[in-house]
């Protein structure tokens, strides 16, 4: 290891080739055909769906809208967007995820350039899987992605709908449906 710290000292190793050590046609010609290869078995895959990881279209079972709201001071507010009813708040500098994943879901609006008008979609699907989804954009976040205590943050946000909400909500966290 010694000897390597030396020898990139005194400039006796080099890290790129020069002129007199060109790097060989064999490698150059390797590292292309790999960049082919790889370009044509993504653009493949995209024409053909072979490999493309999606879940399958499931139904919803309930679902809620919830508005967003930000205020200047950078506290917000998720509201029921059909009663207004407030459902979770944050102070000025708090972001619990809840909000944070709607805010994420906004940014994305404002760099897409969409209104921000309607409501994002929080739905539990017959699978049993929680997404929220901006009908916007089309953009839908699996919850199930950030782990049993995040999606339990927002199961506690749908409206209760009898047994077939409280059994989804269970199998999505992990709980025994009661």
């Amino acid at each position: 290891m010694r000897g390597l710290a030396n020898a990139i000292r005194d400039g006796s190793f080099r890290f790129s080739p020069d002129s007199d050590r060109p790097i060989p046609k064999p490698i150059l010609v390797g590292a292309g055909v790999l960049a082919l290869f790889s370009i044509a078995v993504i653009a493949g895959g995209r024409l053909t769906g072979i490999g493309l990881a999606e879940a399958p279209a499931s139904a919803m079972v309930a679902h809620r809208d919830l508005r967003l709201v930000e205020h200047p001071d950078t506290s917000a507010v998720i509201l029921d967007a059909k009663t207004g009813q407030t459902l979770v708040s944050a102070g000025p500098g708090k972001g619990p995820f809840t909000i944070e994943a709607l805010r994420n879901l906004d940014r994305y609006r404002g760099r897409e350039g969409v209104s921000k008008a309607l409501p994002f979609v929080l739905a539990l699907k017959a699978d049993g899987r929680l997404v929220v989804s901006d009908p916007q954009t089309h953009q839908e976040v699996d919850l199930r992605a950030f782990g049993a205590r995040q999606a339990e943050a927002f199961a506690k946000l749908m409206p209760t709908m009898g047994t077939a909400s409280a059994a989804g909500a269970a199998k999505m966290t992990g709980e025994a449906a009661q």
